[in-house]
């Protein structure tokens, strides 16, 4: 009898400690199937040109004027840098679309003192793009944006601002593509972060500097005009406040 409650005794030891094992080999389980269904990223660029065609602005930092200036490339970016004050309030700089030609009667917009509005190019190719070709004419100077592209990073996470990308999903990216890219992606969030802080600062100093000149400008050359032309001029701003609106 006390063998063979010895061996009941083992018996419930063995399926008491069987239990004990169970929750953990059923929590490593999950845990595997959550690390096999993990999404993987992987990238390869197809130079399909779809994002080049229809980027839209395309967002410039102090990394990219600092690479430019060190190349000697900034004078091919002036002509195509612009401000552009988003609807969220934020300001960017960045390198403004070409805008299509205009439609027939509409010639007038595009003209120097009357642009195309920014949010009326929010899809249309960059600037320095060549079609035909298919070519980007500055790919060795090319903007952190443009490296990064469609991985994202804000902060805390990695996002994919193009899901229709056809680069995606594109085997053949290795450990140190991924992480350059990554990498890359976190110095542009860094980088647009610290362009967003300095830039309405710089714009607001700059626009007081130019208002102050042009008073300035005004008042001087007001201070050296006759008599009879300030009576000239008195009159002309009379007759256009008589005038009666269209």
């Amino acid at each position: 009898m006390s063998e063979n409650n010895k061996a009941n005794e083992n018996n419930a030891k063995n399926e008491e400690t069987e239990r004990e094992k169970e929750p953990e080999i059923e929590e490593s389980s999950e845990e595997s199937k959550k690390e096999t269904t993990k999404a993987k990223f992987t990238f390869k660029c197809t130079r399909c040109d779809a994002c080049c065609l229809s980027r839209g602005p395309i967002p410039i930092t102090f990394y990219d004027l600092e690479m430019w200036a060190k190349n000697g490339v900034i004078a091919n970016f002036l002509p195509y840098l612009d401000i552009y004050n988003k609807p969220d309030g934020s300001i960017d700089l960045i390198l403004k679309p070409l805008p299509p030609k205009p439609k027939e009667g509409d010639e007038s917009k595009g003209a120097p003192f009357n642009p195309v509005p920014i949010e009326e190019l929010l899809e249309e190719k960059c600037p320095l793009y060549n079609k035909e070709k298919k070519e980007c004419l500055v790919y060795e100077n090319r903007p952190l944006s443009c490296r990064t592209y469609p991985l994202e990073f804000d902060g805390k996470n990695f996002t994919i601002v193009d899901v229709e990308c056809p680069g995606l999903n594109e085997e053949g990216m290795t450990i140190e593509e991924l992480k350059e890219m990554r990498d890359t992606a976190k110095r542009m969030f860094y980088e647009l972060t610290r362009m967003r802080i300095t830039l309405p600062v710089l714009n607001q100093l700059i626009t007081q500097k130019v208002m102050m000149d042009l008073m300035r400008q005004n008042f001087e050359a007001m201070s050296k005009m006759s008599d009879e032309d300030r009576a000239k001029l008195d009159e002309i701003f009379k007759k256009n406040q008589e005038s009666p609106e269209d």
